[in-house]
């Protein structure tokens, strides 16, 4: 405390002392800030020049003094083609856009157009006499009164600058942060609203590629399907084909068998009718028994 409020010789004094006295080995940075005097730290402050002992230069509250905010992105322009009802004139009556920043103006109120107007005729300087004249006969005149408080305006007009040149810039960055927090947190309400939508409009989406998929393959798996269908048929009608000519050949087999069984039946009784009829009768009889006995009598000699 004693070295901030001595002198910068005084001080110089002090470090020279203590490093004198200070091994090399312990010799710190902090002595360092003793050479410099406490009006030059609030400079420093001010300034925001680092002391010897800071690595970063400190945060002063007036980093932001004289800059001009700009939002990192514009509005949404309107749509040229967008048209809420086919009637609307977009020609006579087009849609209003908003600016993103005021228009300029001078003497902190009155609009620049109003210059540029008297500009092009009287000059540069011709503006300002011309509303110099008008604010001062106004006032002559008693036209424009002013109140027991009217002087205050000029201090509430300082205010407003020394606020809007000082934190103007913070506060804008702050307030726009917040509306950006704001816009993204409805956002997300909206977004876990249509969150079901969005689901079934992927779903829809991919019944919609695979029906397409579908169409695409579907003549190829009908023309395999009738082509099933066709060799099925097919066989099933050569499987009954081979079946009927079966049967029919069975049949024509057991026909012909029966036919040649009752042939050679009826030609055996025809046979043995005929030989027990010539048998029956003596003349073959006396015929064959004396034939017969004359072979075994010559067997026997």
């Amino acid at each position: 405390m004693l070295s901030r409020l001595s002198s910068p010789q005084l001080c110089s004094r002090i470090v020279v002392v203590t490093r004198g006295v200070a091994s090399a080995g312990q010799v710190t940075a902090h002595s360092s800030d003793n050479s410099i005097g406490f009006f030059e730290k609030i400079s420093y402050r001010f300034k925001g020049v680092p002391l010897p002992t800071e690595t970063e230069a400190p945060k002063s509250m007036f980093d932001a003094c004289n800059k001009e905010w700009s939002a990192p992105e514009l509005l949404p322009a309107v749509p040229k083609d967008f048209k809420e009802h086919p009637d609307r004139d977009l020609t006579n009556y087009p849609y209003p856009s908003r600016p993103m920043y005021p228009p300029k103006t001078r003497l902190l109120m009155m609009p620049d157009s109003w210059f540029t107007a008297f500009q092009k005729v009287t000059g540069t300087s011709g503006p300002y006499l011309f509303f110099g004249g008008l604010f001062a006969f106004l006032v002559n005149k008693e036209l424009w009164v002013f109140e027991e408080q009217g002087h205050m305006t000029v201090g509430w007009i300082l205010f407003y600058l020394l606020v809007s040149r000082t934190a103007g810039y913070k506060i804008d960055a702050g307030l726009y942060k917040d509306y950006q927090d704001r816009v993204g947190f409805f956002k997300g309400l909206i977004q876990e609203d249509l969150k079901e939508a969005v689901e079934f409009r992927k779903t829809s989406a991919q019944q919609t590629e695979s029906l397409n998929a579908l169409k695409e393959s579907l003549p190829t798996s009908f023309k395999e399907s009738m082509q099933l269908q066709l060799e099925a048929a097919y066989r099933k009608n050569v499987q009954n084909i081979s079946g009927e000519i079966k049967r029919r050949i069975d049949y024509l087999k057991e026909t012909e068998e029966t036919k040649a069984r009752f042939e050679r039946d009826q030609l055996l009784k025809l046979i043995n009718e005929s030989v027990e009829k010539q048998v029956s009768q003596k003349d073959f009889q006396e015929k064959f028994l004396q034939n017969a006995i004359q072979q075994l009598k010559g067997i026997a000699v």
